[in-house]
């Protein structure tokens, strides 16, 4: 799991059980990066980076996914992502994700 991976080189991690939950966590704490799913139970993670950014939050928040199309690419992105990873996801590309985008 990609949480092991961002432990292991220091990162704290907070993972949520659903869409709503992350997006409440994201407008209520402080974090330098979100990822979401994009496909999360009771909201989808597209739905609630819409939702984060008409509130203004604009820290860096990733998308995962299995697809890999384009069409679902370009949607992601166009709903607020900075950044759109497939799974499965090489903990070398996670590593750099989020190094390029944690302060």
């Amino acid at each position: 799991m990609f949480t092991d991976v961002l432990e292991d080189a220091g990162h704290e991690v907070v993972v949520a059980r659903d869409g709503e939950t992350g997006r409440d966590l994201a407008l209520s704490g402080h974090f330098d990066l979100c990822i979401f799913d994009v496909h999360l139970p009771r909201l989808r993670g597209d739905d609630a980076v819409r939702q984060l950014r008409a509130a203004n939050m604009r820290g860096p928040v990733v998308a995962l996914s299995a697809s890999a199309l384009a069409p679902e690419v370009e949607r992601g992105l166009a709903a607020g992502f900075d950044a759109y990873l497939t799974k499965p996801i090489a903990p070398a590309d996670l590593r750099e994700m989020v190094h390029r985008f944690a302060r």
